[in-house]
């Protein structure tokens, strides 16, 4: 195989670097305003938060969605492969791909985030008000602002220590590096801008008050991990998660070894892919919430946030599944990650935990709704088989579209 160079490798991000320019413009441009039409929705007061926000605003959350996913995937595609630097070499095919695929599983999470996001600017600010939209909103403005980081500082956070002469697995220039760095912070000015908006108006007037209002609810969210219910299968898993994914987080913003836990991608994207385990937290945060309050079943936008995080856990386990028992540089070529061993266990399991059924809508305690779970015994079996279905269809199509997204990333070299 022959060797790359600094020029090819920016050459091979030429066509997919358009697209992310196209993408990150079109989501920071929708921020604009549009004189075409009031702005009363943009400037109402609290007591108005029912009014429909701006039309452009869900295609904005699409584009921004659309952008944080091909800018990932276009990082992972000119990361995870040889000649990064020159002359280092992939050890096997299979190493490449289910390095790829692993961290590609923070997909499904990113759209099913980025989706209900979108759902909700269709319907009113009071939605996009909810604790669970403020919540994915800072979420990913936190994970896009830190991917702009990232790429920006690549090859001092991926630079391999003791190298003569100093070389790092990734440093962008040109066109790519500024596409890549205006899709990121296009969604991340987008998800920002819609928190400060849904917030109170005494709050949004007072810029100076907005990190004691979010060091304030990082710190009750964090005093509240616990499940308010323990003999809730379901409610102990979403706090089990919550706290689970905020763990790997710090963890990949330490030192190696560890750091390479959850991503075994070793120096290359281990400080980048904390920002999707952050995304993560706050998403299984939400769910226990749901479970809690009562409306895991009976909102759709948990639905699709909880088939998200078992999508990402599905493709996460098939990658380490691959990583293990197909790929034959195993685990002579997995250094780092053979030095945790009981961390890289524990995440395993804790992706595995994200694949439990959530189970059936309980039924209410009111009368009607006894008589007819009496009247009719097969529809809560129906229900459950619903429920069950619909979450391993979509951590199907995640797996599917995971490994067929890392195939390809690979067949593209």
């Amino acid at each position: 195989r022959k060797l790359g160079s600094t020029r090819g490798q920016d050459a091979a991000c030429e066509l997919p670097s358009a697209t992310l320019a196209i993408a990150g413009v079109m989501s920071s441009s929708a921020l604009a305003p549009d004189h075409r039409r009031p702005m009363l929705a943009m400037a109402g007061r609290p007591d108005k938060l029912d009014l429909k926000p701006p039309s452009f605003l869900q295609g904005a959350y699409t584009a921004a969605g659309v952008a944080t996913t091909a800018t990932w995937a276009n990082i992972v595609r000119t990361t995870i492969r040889s000649n990064q630097p020159v002359g280092a070499m992939m050890p096997s095919v299979q190493h490449q791909i289910f390095g790829r695929t692993s961290v590609l599983s923070a997909v499904p999470l990113i759209v099913a985030a980025y989706g209900i996001l979108g759902s909700a600017a269709k319907d009113s600010w009071d939605k996009l008000s909810s604790d669970t939209c403020r919540r994915l909103n800072l979420a990913l403005a936190t994970a896009t602002a830190g991917g702009a980081l990232w790429v920006n500082f690549a090859p001092i956070i991926t630079a391999i220590p003791g190298s003569t002469p100093p070389a790092c697995h990734q440093a962008y220039s040109g066109l790519p590096k500024a596409a890549m760095i205006a899709s990121y912070a296009g969604a991340a000015a987008l998800s920002a801008g819609v928190w400060a908006r849904s917030l109170p108006e005494d709050v949004r007037s007072n810029p100076l008050s907005w990190p004691g209002r979010v060091a304030d609810g990082v710190c009750k969210s964090l005093c509240s991990l616990g499940p308010a219910k323990s003999d809730n299968p379901v409610n102990v898993k979403y706090s089990i998660l919550t706290g689970s994914f905020l763990v790997l987080t710090a963890l990949q913003l330490g030192t190696i070894p560890t750091a390479v836990v959850p991503s075994w991608t070793g120096r290359r994207l281990s400080r980048h892919f904390p920002a999707w385990t952050l995304l993560a937290a706050a998403s299984a945060f939400s769910l226990k919430e749901a479970t809690e309050s009562g409306k895991l079943h009976a909102d759709q936008t948990f639905r699709k946030l909880s088939n998200g995080l078992a999508g990402m856990g599905a493709v996460y386990l098939t990658a380490k599944f691959g990583s293990v028992f197909l790929d034959p540089s195993w685990p002579t070529h997995y250094a780092l990650v053979t030095k945790a061993p009981a961390w890289q266990l524990a995440a395993s399991m804790m992706f595995a935990m994200t694949l439990r059924p959530d189970g059936p809508a309980k039924a209410s305690a009111s009368k009607p709704a006894a008589k007819a779970k009496a009247a009719s015994p097969k529809r809560a079996a129906a229900s459950k088989k619903s429920v069950m279905d619909t979450s391993a269809g979509a951590a199907a199509a995640s797996l599917m579209a995971g490994v067929a997204l890392g195939v390809l990333c690979d067949k593209k070299e």
